[in-house]
């Protein structure tokens, strides 16, 4: 309530060189105290505070922007009418932006209204004011309520401010990401790599600090095994080494490595589950060997220059989903040295045509009847996600084709974003009613793994990603199916993907989320 110059005043200096009279919150005329000022507005402009209270109900805060409301409308508008802001319904002055005042030191603001209309409440209290020699005097325990109000005011506006200028930043990125979408070419978004703020993730990594998720990829035998089996069978590359665990979760691959004999492991994951992990590290005597670090790998400063290898479970549904490979490049080119190792050091993506109108009908048939109700514009919405789930391997109806594939020593965050024509060759006659897709990753080292999620190799809990048609493809054994296919991250939600398919010269759209 007052400037910085006048920050280093106590309250008791800003009572005692207040204003030597109160001036009306109409008129010129000045009275030696508020409560005189008050029964003047009431009786001279129909400006009745005790009918304000009442119809109101009208607390400290709402009387102190009423008095800045008034004073701003008596200033700014040579027509208001003070004798007809008390009819409204409506509160014009309750916006907190009247709390501060428009008249430094202004006597008004000093006066609890309650102390000045209800005088028997006043009384009982023991609030007393009394005014002489152009000064005012309070009782104790009325000068601690006013302090206590003006701290909690002061608190208020302290309040306010950082919700203002929290909003001024929401508003700004709002309008960076509205002036990116309705500026953005189609053509273009194949070449642009989005980037992930903290402040998007939150829900990313709340989700990774949950136990369940962890024991899914755990019990994971394929996953868990494939990375134990491309560490300990090449314990002779790490020994002695330094490793940077991105995303280490539970802490699995961290512990694989440092029975591997390495000399240290840095584990690096901002979701709370590495406090689990700290446990894990600790129950194991491995916590002399492991650093945990908590953050992102792009906020953290690592406590060495580089590193000699890089492991990390990146990869998410089709491979793409979650855009973790962001991390994964960015720790790679910031710490891994020339002649480093990356785990895995390839991955590849792949598709093949299906055929299972029964999983079909189930999925898509139930909106043509819901309880006797069609549901057409949920079928559609159905169809535009792509459905995570175990491909039987007698539903693949035609060979593979690789899509493309992603060399962790040379990809760069352009590359989750893709265009490539395919050639699907059919073997089997039938109706094709959906593409699915699937990637293996590569440890190409002394003694090589590779991990895969294809349909015909035991199920992980990357499952396989379907991409349901809207209407199935009748097709013949010998035939050859020629398209597109594309991916690009989705600019609304950029841990998601949007894949756009194109076969006989008809396109479809799905969201990978």
């Amino acid at each position: 309530m007052s400037d910085d110059s006048d920050s280093d005043h106590s309250f008791g200096d800003w009572v005692e060189n207040g204003s030597d009279s109160v001036k009306c919150l109409i008129c010129e005329q000045s009275f030696n105290d508020v409560p005189e000022a008050i029964v003047h507005c009431s009786k001279d402009h129909s400006f009745d505070f005790s009918v304000a209270k009442r119809k109101y109900n009208m607390d400290f805060y709402s009387y102190i922007k009423c008095i800045n409301y008034t004073r701003t409308q008596v200033q700014e508008d040579e027509n208001f009418n003070p004798s007809t802001l008390f009819e409204l319904d409506s509160q014009p002055w309750n916006d907190d932006k009247y709390l501060s005042p428009v008249i430094k030191d202004d006597p008004w603001l000093m006066i609890d209204i309650d102390d000045v209309i209800e005088e028997d409440k006043s009384s009982e209290s023991g609030y007393t004011v009394n005014f002489e020699n152009n000064q005012f005097t309070l009782s104790s325990e009325h000068f601690s309520h006013i302090q206590n109000k003006i701290q909690t005011v002061t608190k208020q506006l302290e309040l306010k401010e950082k919700e203002l200028a929290d909003a001024h930043s929401q508003i700004d990125q709002m309008k960076d990401t509205l002036t990116k979408i309705l500026s953005a070419r189609p053509e273009d978004s194949i070449n642009t790599a989005s980037t992930i703020n903290l402040e998007d993730d939150q829900g990313y990594f709340g989700s990774y600090s949950s136990v369940d998720i962890h024991y899914e990829m755990l019990k994971d035998k394929v996953r868990t095994e494939s990375y134990s089996s491309a560490i300990l069978l090449n314990a002779s590359s790490f020994n002695g080494k330094t490793v940077l665990d991105l995303g280490t979760g539970s802490g699995i691959l961290s512990m694989f490595m440092a029975k591997a004999q390495a000399v240290k492991v840095l584990a690096v994951d901002e979701a709370d589950i590495l406090y689990n992990a700290m446990d894990n590290f600790r129950e194991n005597g491995y916590d002399d060997i492991i650093v945990p670090i908590k953050g992102r790998i792009e906020d953290v400063t690592l406590p060495v220059e580089k590193v000699d290898a890089i492991v990390s479970e990146w990869m998410g549904y089709f491979l793409l989903f979650e855009s973790m490979l962001d991390s994964l490049i960015f720790a790679r080119d910031k710490y891994l040295n020339k002649n480093g190792i990356m785990l895995p050091n390839e991955c590849n993506l792949f598709i093949s045509g299906i055929s299972d109108t029964d999983r079909y009908n189930e999925i898509l048939g139930f909106w043509s009847d819901v309880y006797g109700f069609r549901m057409p514009s949920l079928r559609t919405e159905t169809l535009n996600k792509a459905q995570v789930e175990i491909v039987p391997i007698e539903h693949i109806i035609t060979e593979e084709y690789k899509l493309c594939s992603f060399d962790m020593y040379t990809c760069d965050t352009n590359s989750t974003n893709f265009k490539v024509k395919f050639k699907l060759n059919v073997n089997k006659t039938c109706s094709m009613t959906g593409i699915v897709g699937y990637f293996d990753s590569v440890f190409d080292n002394e003694n090589p793994v590779t991990l895969s999620t294809a349909p015909y190799s035991p199920p992980t809990h990357w499952k396989q990603t379907v991409f349901l048609l809207p209407d199935p493809i009748s097709v013949n054994k010998g035939d050859m199916l020629v398209g597109d296919f594309q991916c690009v991250r989705n600019i609304k939600q950029v841990r998601s993907l949007i894949v756009t398919i194109t076969i006989n010269n008809k396109i479809y759209t799905y969201n990978v989320s």
